[in-house]
C-alpha cells in the first residue's frame, strides 16, 4: 500500500515522457495565427498521405511572379470526416486557400480552409463549419 502514490507517479510521468513527441509534432508555434492570409493558385502536386496532406501551389505574387507554396492540411483520416476525397485536388485545378503563414518566412502555410473552382468550402483542419 505504501508504494501505490510512487508507482502511480512514476507511472504518469513515464506517459508525459511518451506523450510530449505528440503534443509538439502537432503544435502551431512554427506558423503565425495571428495574421490569416489567402492565396489563389494552381495545384502543381496533392499529397495524400499521412500524417498530413500537403498541396503545392503556384501563385503569381503582385509583380506576376510565380512563388511555390506548400500548405499543409490535416491527416486525410480527419478530412475525410468533413467531406475531403482524396480524388477532389488535383494538378491544374485552381484554388484559394486561407491559413496561417510559416513564422520563419518560407512559403508555407498551415491550411485554414479551402475554396474549390466550384465555390464549393472545405475546412482544413477537419472541423464542421
Amino acid at each position: 500500500m505504501k508504494h501505490k502514490p510512487r508507482i502511480s507517479l512514476v507511472l504518469q510521468i513515464g506517459l508525459l515522457i511518451v506523450c510530449s513527441p505528440a503534443f509538439a509534432h502537432h503544435a502551431a508555434a512554427s506558423f503565425d495565427t495571428e495574421h490569416a492570409l489567402t492565396l489563389k493558385g494552381t495545384v502543381t502536386n496533392f499529397e495524400w498521405s499521412n500524417p498530413h496532406v500537403f498541396i503545392a501551389l503556384d501563385v503569381k505574387d503582385a509583380k506576376g511572379n510565380v512563388e511555390q507554396w506548400r500548405v499543409e492540411g490535416n491527416s486525410p483520416n480527419m478530412l475525410t470526416r468533413v467531406g475531403w476525397r482524396r480524388e477532389m485536388i488535383k494538378p491544374g485545378d485552381q484554388l484559394s486557400v486561407t491559413g496561417f503563414p510559416a513564422k520563419n518566412g518560407k512559403n508555407v502555410m498551415r491550411l485554414e480552409s479551402i475554396m474549390l473552382a466550384n465555390d464549393q468550402k472545405f475546412d482544413g483542419q477537419g472541423l464542421k463549419y
